[in-house]
C-alpha cells in the first residue's frame, strides 16, 4: 500500500493545501494521472510523490481526517515532467494561484486524450550558467529586426540548440515565421491552434526536431530538449498580461524559462520602458541600440487655437491641407485616433446627465450603425439612442467628447469628396473588424500602391512589421495621456515610438495643451530625461520597480455589501501587517471603489498592496484574503 501525494487540476483556493493525500495499492510515478474523488466529484490530478505506508505510518497518525482511495489509474506513464512541475510551482507561488489550476493551464490542449499520448524525454541538454550572460534589451526604430536577429540565432541552432521568438499577438508570427523558416526547420503556436497541429510541434520541439518555435505567450509553456535562446519582442504590450488565473506576465515567465533552461534572454523593443530602464541602469540587463531613429518632420498643431477661430472640426486647417496635398501627391495617410466608435458621450443639455449603461456606473457611447446606438465599452450591451432624458425627460440630447473612428471617416470622406479626391478611406477599430478575414481584406486594401486613408486605433501596431505611412496624424494627443493610472505618460513615448516604426515623412500632433513638455519630448523621442524624472517619483510614492503592487478585487451586487467586505479586509491586512512588523516593506492603499465602480452588474472595491522588492514574505499574508477576492500581482493598471 502506497501513500500518493497528488496536485488536483482543478480550482482550489491558493490559502489552502493544494497537494492532498490519497492511497494507492501500487506505487506511482511522478507525472502519472490519476482520477480522484473531491468533495463528491471527480477530478483528474498529477502524482507528485508516492511513499510506502510503512513509511508514513507515524505521521498518519497524526492526521484527524481520513484518506481516500485514488479512484482509477489514467495514465500509468507520466505525462507531466519535472520541468513542468517546477515552472507550475514558480507561478502558482509568484502570481498567489491555486497550483492545480496553474499546472492545467500551461498543459497543451490535447493533454490526457487518448489519442495524443505524451512521452517524457529523458535527456535534456543544459549549458553551462556562465555562457548565458545578462538579459538583453534591444532597442530598434526600424524594421530591421530580422536581420540584426540572424547573428545570435545561427550561433544558436550552428551549437545544436533550439531559439524561442515570443509575440504579443498572433498577426506577428508571419513576419518571423516567413523570414527564418526559409533556413531553418520552423514551428508556431498560438492559442486556438488545432490539437494535431500543436501535438506535432510539441513532439519536434522537446526531441529536438525543430530549430525555432514563433508563436504568443503559450509557447513558453512548450518543452525544449536544448533551448539555448528566447527572444520577447514588445515586451511593454499589454497581451502578455494574462487576465486568467493565474494572471502572469508572459515577460516575467520568460525569464523564469531561460533561467531553468540556461538559455540566453533577449527583449526587443521601440523603447526601454521605466522599469527596464531601471534594471538596465542598475546592472541587471544589457542594452543596445540597434537601429539609428529615422528622420521625419514633425507639427505640433493647437486646437484650443482652432477653436478660437472656428474650426470646431476634430481636423485641424493644417491636417486637412496636408491631407489632401499627400493624397494629390499619390501618398499614404494614417489617421491614429485614440477612441473608437462614433463620437463620444451623449448629454442632456438640460440637467448634463450622460446616458448611463444600466449595467455599468459608465457614461455609454455613441456609435454608428444603420443609425446611432449607444454601446458599453466595458461590458459590450448596446441599445437605442435614447429619444430624451432618463433624469429630467428633456429631448435636448447632445453628442459631445472626442470623435472616434466612425466620426472622423465620415468628415475625411466628405472632405476628399468635396475636392474630387477618390482615393480609398478605410477604418481599423474592434467595432468595424469582427473577425480575422475582414481585418485581413482592410490590410490588403492600404497595403495596394497609390493614395489611400487609413482611420485606425492601436490595432494598427499589430501591423506595423508590414505597412508604412507617409503622413501619420494623432487626432487627439491628450487622450493617450489623460488615463489616471501612474503608466499612462509612459504609454505616451510607448505609443508615439510605435508610430514611428510606420517610417512617416512627416507626423502632425493635434492637442489641446501645445505648452505640454511631454508632448514635446514624445515627439522628439528624448525617453531618457522622462524616464530619469519618473523614476525619481516612483521612488518617492513607493511604485514600480521599487516597489511591487498587487491588487485585492471584490465584486458584489450590493454596493453596501461590497464595501463592508472591502472594509473588513482592509483592517485584517493592516493588523497582519503590523504584527508581522512589515510596515517598511508592505504598504496597504485602502479599499475604494474601483475607477469604473459598477461593471457587469456587480459593484467593484479593490485594495492595493505596495510591497518593496525583494520581499519574499508577501504570500502569508494574502491567505488573508477568502473565497471572492480576485488576487492580481503587478496588474497591467491602476484602474
Amino acid at each position: 500500500m502506497y501513500i500518493v501525494e497528488v496536485i488536483p487540476l482543478t480550482l482550489i483556493p491558493p490559502n489552502i493545501p493544494q497537494i492532498l493525500s490519497y492511497f494507492h495499492g501500487d506505487e506511482l510515478p511522478k507525472g502519472a494521472i490519476v482520477e480522484i474523488l473531491l468533495n463528491n466529484r471527480k477530478i483528474k490530478a498529477v502524482v507528485a510523490s508516492s511513499n510506502s505506508l510503512e513509511k508514513q505510518k507515524l505521521s498518519l497518525k497524526k492526521v484527524d481526517f481520513q484518506i481516500k482511495k485514488i479512484t482509477k489509474v489514467i495514465y500509468e506513464t507520466p505525462q507531466i515532467s519535472d520541468y513542468q512541475l517546477k515552472l507550475a510551482v514558480w507561478l502558482a507561488k509568484y502570481y498567489y494561484s491555486p497550483l492545480g489550476y496553474t499546472l492545467k493551464t500551461i498543459l497543451p490542449a490535447f493533454a490526457f486524450k487518448k489519442k495524443y499520448l505524451l512521452t517524457i524525454p529523458t535527456e535534456i541538454v543544459h549549458r553551462p550558467t556562465s555562457q548565458v550572460g545578462y538579459p538583453q534589451i534591444w532597442v530598434y526604430k526600424t524594421r530591421g529586426l530580422v536581420r540584426r536577429l540572424e547573428p545570435p540565432i545561427k550561433e544558436t541552432i550552428d551549437a545544436s540548440g533550439q531559439v524561442l521568438i515570443v509575440v504579443p499577438e498572433k498577426t506577428s508570427i508571419n513576419y518571423f515565421s516567413e523570414n527564418f523558416s526559409k533556413k531553418y526547420r520552423t514551428s508556431v503556436v498560438f492559442s486556438g491552434l488545432p490539437n494535431d497541429k500543436l501535438y506535432d510541434t510539441w513532439q519536434k520541439s522537446q526531441f529536438g526536431e525543430t530549430d525555432i518555435v514563433i508563436g504568443t505567450r503559450q509557447a513558453l509553456n512548450m518543452p525544449f530538449k536544448n533551448l539555448g535562446l528566447i527572444v520577447i519582442d514588445d515586451p511593454l504590450h499589454e497581451f502578455y498580461k494574462s487576465d486568467m488565473v493565474p494572471r502572469y506576465n508572459a515577460v516575467m515567465l520568460a525569464h523564469k524559462v531561460a533561467k531553468l533552461n540556461n538559455a540566453r534572454l533577449i527583449l526587443t523593443s521601440v523603447i526601454p520602458g521605466v522599469e527596464n530602464y531601471y534594471k538596465i541602469k542598475n546592472g541587471f540587463y544589457e542594452s543596445q541600440n540597434i537601429e539609428v531613429k529615422p528622420q521625419y518632420e514633425t507639427a505640433i498643431v493647437d486646437m484650443a487655437q482652432e477653436m478660437k477661430n472656428g474650426n470646431w472640426s476634430p481636423i485641424s486647417k493644417k491636417l486637412d491641407q496636408e491631407l489632401l496635398a499627400y493624397l494629390r501627391n499619390n501618398k499614404r495617410v494614417l489617421v491614429f485616433s485614440p477612441r473608437r466608435g462614433y463620437a463620444g458621450i451623449l448629454l442632456c443639455g438640460n440637467c448634463g446627465s450622460a446616458v448611463k449603461c444600466p449595467q455599468c456606473e459608465v457614461a455609454m457611447r455613441t456609435h454608428r450603425a444603420v443609425e446611432v446606438i449607444m454601446v458599453c465599452h466595458h461590458c459590450g450591451i448596446s441599445k437605442p439612442t435614447p429619444r430624451n432624458c432618463s433624469i429630467c425627460g428633456n429631448h435636448n440630447l447632445k453628442m459631445t467628447g472626442s470623435a472616434g473612428t466612425q466620426k472622423l471617416y465620415d468628415i475625411i470622406k466628405t472632405t476628399l469628396n468635396a475636392a474630387r479626391i477618390k482615393s480609398p478611406v478605410l477604418a481599423l477599430d474592434t467595432d468595424i473588424v469582427k473577425n480575422e478575414t475582414e481585418e485581413e481584406e482592410i490590410i490588403s486594401e492600404i497595403s495596394k500602391p497609390g493614395a489611400s486613408v487609413l482611420i485606425a486605433t492601436q490595432m494598427i501596431f499589430s501591423h506595423r512589421f508590414y505597412l508604412n505611412f507617409d503622413l501619420i496624424a494623432i487626432v487627439n494627443a491628450d487622450a493617450l495621456t489623460n488615463i489616471p493610472d501612474f503608466k499612462s505618460e509612459e504609454n505616451l513615448f510607448y505609443q508615439m515610438e510605435k508610430l514611428v516604426n510606420l517610417s512617416p515623412e512627416k507626423m502632425i500632433i493635434q492637442t489641446y495643451n501645445p505648452e505640454n513638455k511631454l508632448i514635446e519630448k514624445a515627439v522628439a523621442g528624448d525617453y531618457i530625461d522622462f524616464y530619469d524624472n519618473e523614476l525619481k517619483l516612483r521612488e518617492v510614492l513607493n511604485y514600480p520597480p521599487f516597489f511591487k503592487l498587487i491588487k485585492l478585487t471584490f465584486r458584489h451586487t450590493n454596493r453596501d455589501k461590497a464595501s463592508y467586505v472591502a472594509r473588513v479586509m482592509t483592517e485584517k491586512l493592516k493588523m497582519a501587517v503590523a504584527r508581522m512588523r512589515l510596515g517598511n516593506e508592505i504598504k496597504i492603499i485602502e479599499a475604494t471603489p474601483a475607477y469604473i465602480e459598477r461593471e457587469k452588474g456587480l459593484y467593484i472595491y479593490n485594495i492595493f498592496l505596495k510591497v518593496k522588492e525583494g520581499h519574499q514574505g508577501v504570500n502569508d499574508l494574502l491567505k488573508y484574503a477568502g473565497s471572492g477576492w480576485l488576487i492580481d500581482v503587478e496588474p497591467r493598471s491602476l484602474l
